[in-house]
């Protein structure tokens, strides 16, 4: 055959096996015989459920008409119902993307399947659990309701307080329900446990027993000045012989503040019977009441930051840092202080919330304090500013949530709240932001108190009172008793009639603080020309001629040294005439079975200052007995405190201060003197300090006042004069010598 011929018969084989080959394909998907048929194809899994960001393989299986099988994966078109819910790539690779569901189908020709898919968000795990309160100290017989909250890992939270297994590790001092109420009933210390899924939490709890807790100044937000729970000191054992000084603890600098005493506290794993005291050198401290020991602090802080010192001396002198009584909250563990320091610039003021068992400032603390509002009185391009013009003199009220501060001092008075979780201010009241400034000390309605603090009832109103300063009834209210709420929204008010009197001869009402009469619905203040108000809570009287909105006023000494009539003529050369007395009232009243314990300071020697009874019934007072013995003119007064059991054995403290330091008449400064009265039989006096000169307390600082707990008497004083380079503090502690 030729070569022509040779090359025509390939051509036509080639032909010929394009025509068979091509042939052999048609109706088949996968094989190359043309005998076999693709009747249908599955997927696996046919159902699936997926978490967000997970994948799963899919297979697909062809089934043929000879009944054979084979993987045709790669070789099917994907597609996906809702591509936000899940995708699947050509491999059949299927990947969840949110929430939802989806179909998946696969399909060759006309053959196909489909899968179906839901997506689930991603399991959350239990990672830890928080109880609250995260520590907890609790008087014996009291209740508190815990809560806890899981902690998932995806960073959301769940209240488990009704999940959790509770358990005490001290059921006879704090048990604990199943739903997590805590009862106080026993003191000492047990540590309570939140147990679910293999995760616990636990929380130590500190209940305290009988003894009293004084928290506050004048030892309740009422200011009664009243410890109904002492069992120890008596009017049989209260006597020279039997009691005195124990011993006394030296601090860093006076000691202008209240002491403050928290029963079996637990510090550095210990509990203990704790006063805390603040001085004017901004350091707190927290010492055994009980033990002296080698007269260490349990704890010490300085309030002071890297290069401060305390603010420069004005009314109070060497310098002046830590001057109000502090406030504490037994419930978070917490106590708030004021301090005023100084750096390179202007002084200013702090308020700090410490941890109560290691004296470390809390989370979100300290906070500087500043104030502002509208005004002409002392202003800068129309606004009116708190500055260390100011003392913070007035104690701290923790009440509804909520610390007070008061200020007083400088042109105008201002009262301050401030959120105790958050340390945010939430209100603002300025007493005098337009008020003519005029008078002996040119104030605009200060807010000391003679070094009580505001006061606060029951349904949460607050009260104080103001100083010298001008008044108009609605921007400017100086010499006046004021209620407001929480965020200081003034509610009402009372001011005497013959206020720009007492203005003119300063004899406001700040002298001396607010006490609340326990069960009834009234007040009782005082003034320092020795008028006594009795205001009702619900309405207060504003301004009314011949004071015919207080409820009953009355004069400390009518009886003993009557009032008489004076005049004074004002900056403005107006002519006043009024009533005034030989006494002022340079502190607050005490309470103890339906009777009214007041101190006055004579106007001028040689007219006797006692500690007068006022007993209460039908809501009015009537005079009782007073002492003998005299608080000089000049010492500013006194504040007494009773101590009782119940209803008996209520012993009347009172702290006379003599010649305190920096007194009105520069005289030499001598050492205070404690008294004691049988409130029984007032005013027979149990014991004084000057008795025995080893019960003999440090010197007198104007304006503080006792305390009693636990059978121990506290008062603070100074021990070394002014003069003297870093004057010391003395804290002295008295109680029974056997």
């Amino acid at each position: 055959m030729g070569k022509h011929a040779s090359g025509l018969l390939l051509f036509w084989a080639l032909i010929l096996c394009l025509v068979v080959v091509g042939c052999s394909g048609a109706g088949t998907s996968a094989g190359n015989d043309p005998a076999k048929a693709l009747n249908s194809i599955s997927i696996a899994p046919n159902t699936v459920i997926l978490t967000v960001n997970t994948t799963q393989q899919l297979t697909v299986t062809g089934k043929y008409s000879d009944g054979s099988q084979a993987d045709v994966t790669n070789s099917v078109n994907w597609a996906t119902s809702n591509a936000s819910v899940a995708t699947v790539n050509p491999n059949g690779l299927l990947t969840a993307v949110a929430a939802g569901t989806a179909a998946m189908t696969a399909n060759v020709g006309s053959v196909s399947a489909t899968a179906s898919v839901t997506v689930n968000t991603v399991p959350k795990t239990l990672n830890s659990i928080t109880i609250a309160p995260s520590q907890l100290t609790l008087p014996q017989g009291s209740t508190r309701q815990l809560s806890a909250a899981g902690n998932y890992s995806d960073g959301t939270q769940g209240d488990l307080t009704s999940t959790v297994n509770w358990s005490s590790s001290n059921a006879a001092t704090a048990a604990v329900t199943a739903t997590g109420l805590l009862s106080a009933a026993g003191t000492g210390l047990a540590t309570v446990t939140a147990n679910y899924s293999s995760i616990t939490a636990s929380l130590g709890v500190v209940v305290n027993g009988t003894g009293a807790n004084i928290v506050t100044w004048h030892y309740d937000n009422g200011r009664t000045g009243l410890n109904p729970n002492e069992t120890t000191l008596t009017t049989a054992n209260v006597n020279s012989n039997d009691f005195g000084k124990l011993f006394s603890y030296l601090v860093d600098g006076y000691i202008y503040a209240q002491p403050l005493f928290v029963s079996n506290i637990t510090i550095a794993g210990t509990p203990h019977n704790v006063v805390f005291v603040a001085t004017e050198n901004d350091s707190v401290y927290a010492f055994d009441a009980d033990q002296y020991g080698n007269g260490s602090p349990l704890w010490k802080v300085s309030l002071l930051q890297t290069g401060e010192t305390p603010q420069p001396p004005k009314a109070i002198a060497p310098y002046q840092g830590i001057t109000s009584t502090p406030a504490i909250d037994l419930t978070s563990n917490t106590m708030y202080v004021v301090s005023a320091q100084k750096a390179t610039g202007s002084p200013f003021f702090r308020l700090h919330a410490l941890d109560l068992s290691t004296g470390a400032e809390k989370p979100g603390g300290p906070v500087a304090i500043a104030a502002s509002v509208p005004g002409t009185n002392g202003a800068v391009n129309g606004v009116v500013s708190l500055t260390t013009a100011c003392i913070q003199r007035s104690a701290l009220l923790l009440a509804n949530n909520a610390v007070l501060i008061g200020f007083g001092g400088c042109s105008s008075g201002w009262l301050l709240s401030y959120d105790a979780h958050s340390l945010t201010q939430i209100g603002v009241f300025n007493t005098g932001p337009t008020a003519d400034v005029y008078g002996q000390y040119g104030g605009g309605g200060g807010v000391w108190m003679g070094a009580g603090g505001p006061a606060a009832d029951a349904n949460g109103s607050i009260y104080i009172t103001t100083g010298d300063g001008t008044y108009d009834g609605s921007t400017n209210f100086g010499n006046s008793a004021m209620k407001f709420n929480t965020q200081l929204q003034l509610l009402d008010h009372f001011t005497p009639y013959t206020w720009a009197l007492q203005q003119c001869t300063d004899s406001d009402l700040d002298g001396g603080g607010v006490m609340l009469l326990p069960g009834a619905s009234e007040i009782l203040i005082g003034s320092k020309n020795g008028k006594m108000f009795l205001l009702n809570t619900a309405n207060l009287g504003g301004m009314q001629a011949n004071d015919a909105g207080a409820t009953q006023w009355l004069w400390f000494e009518q009886d003993l040294a009557p009032a008489s009539t004076t005049t004074c003529t004002d900056d403005h050369g107006n002519v006043l005439t009024g009533q005034t007395s030989s006494y002022q009232i340079h502190g607050t009243a005490a309470f103890f079975n339906g009777t009214a314990y007041v101190g006055a300071m004579p106007s001028q020697a040689p007219i006797p200052g006692p500690v007068r009874q006022f007993i209460y019934g039908s809501g009015q007072l009537t005079p009782g007995s007073a002492t003998a013995e005299s608080i000089q003119p000049g010492s500013y007064g006194t504040t007494p405190f009773v101590s009782s059991s119940g209803s008996t054995n209520g012993i009347v403290w009172v702290l006379d201060h003599g010649a305190p330091l920096q007194n009105f008449g520069n005289l030499p400064v001598t050492s205070a003197i404690l008294r004691a009265y049988d409130a029984a039989n007032f005013p027979a006096e149990l014991y004084n300090s000057s008795q025995n000169a080893s019960d003999a307390p440090g010197l007198g600082i104007k304006f503080t006042s006792p305390i009693v707990a636990n059978g121990k008497v506290f008062i603070g004083t100074g021990h070394d004069p002014v003069a003297t380079p870093h004057p010391q503090g003395e804290l002295n502690v008295y109680g029974l010598k056997n």
